[in-house]
C-alpha cells in the first residue's frame, strides 16, 4: 500500500508562482539556479530529490536539473551544489538555465521529501531517479516560474493590465521564510545557450 502523501510549500525569494523567472537565472544572464524555499518538510525525511523541467520545450518536455540525496533542509541555495547531480536533457550533469527558443515557456521546480536515501551513482537518469524514489516518497511540492522572449512578456504583462505592473517581484513572501541555508553552497554554472 503506497504512504499518503504530505504536501511541501516550494516558494522562491526571487519570483513569485506563476510569475516571471528574473534574467540572471536563465542563459541571457549569469545562468545558475534561483534560491528556494522549502515549507513542511515532514519528519522522517531522511533526504530530497529536485527535479526541474520545461514542458513547452518544442520536442516535449525538457529536464533542466536533477538533483538527489539533498540533506533535509528548509532550502536550496542559489547557484547551489547542494546534493548529488543527476543527468539533464544535454545529458550533462547540473543545472541548465531557461533558455526557450520563442514564447513564454513554463519552469516547474519539483521537490520531493523521501524517507530514505537513494542508492544511485552520480550522473544517474531522470528516470532511474524517479524509479529509486517512487517508494519513498513522503511529500511532494511544486513551485513554476515562466521565461520567454520579450514580445510575449509584453503581451501578458498588458493583459494582467496596470495591477500586474505595480505587483512586486516578492508579494506576498515573509521575510524569515527567504533565508537560505547557505551549507551547501557550490559553482553549478553554465554559459550554454542551448534553447528549451
Amino acid at each position: 500500500m503506497e504512504k499518503p502523501r504530505k504536501t511541501l510549500v516550494v516558494s522562491s525569494p526571487e519570483f513569485v508562482e506563476g510569475g516571471l523567472i528574473p534574467t540572471k537565472f536563465t542563459c541571457k544572464g549569469k545562468g545558475f539556479n534561483p534560491s528556494l524555499v522549502i515549507d513542511g518538510v515532514p519528519d522522517g525525511t531522511e533526504s530530497m530529490v529536485l527535479i526541474m523541467e520545461d514542458p513547452d520545450a518544442p520536442k516535449g518536455f525538457f529536464t533542466h536539473w536533477v538533483i538527489f540525496d539533498i540533506q533535509p533542509a528548509n532550502s536550496i541555495s542559489e547557484n547551489s551544489g547542494q546534493g548529488v547531480s543527476g543527468l539533464n536533457s544535454l545529458g550533462e550533469m547540473g543545472y541548465t538555465p531557461p533558455c526557450p527558443p520563442s514564447g513564454l515557456h513554463r519552469y516547474f521546480f519539483h521537490v520531493f521529501a523521501l524517507d530514505s536515501g537513494l542508492d544511485l551513482r552520480p550522473g544517474s537518469t531522470r528516470t532511474a531517479v524517479e524509479d529509486a524514489m517512487r517508494p519513498h516518497v513522503l511529500a511532494y511540492g511544486t513551485l513554476m516560474g515562466k521565461f520567454g522572449d520579450a514580445k510575449h512578456l509584453a503581451k501578458e504583462s498588458s493583459a494582467k493590465g496596470k495591477a500586474a505592473d505595480s505587483a512586486s517581484a516578492t508579494e506576498g513572501y515573509h521575510e524569515e521564510r527567504t533565508t537560505v541555508d547557505e551549507s551547501g553552497a557550490g559553482a553549478w554554472q553554465t554559459d550554454k545557450k542551448v534553447q528549451h
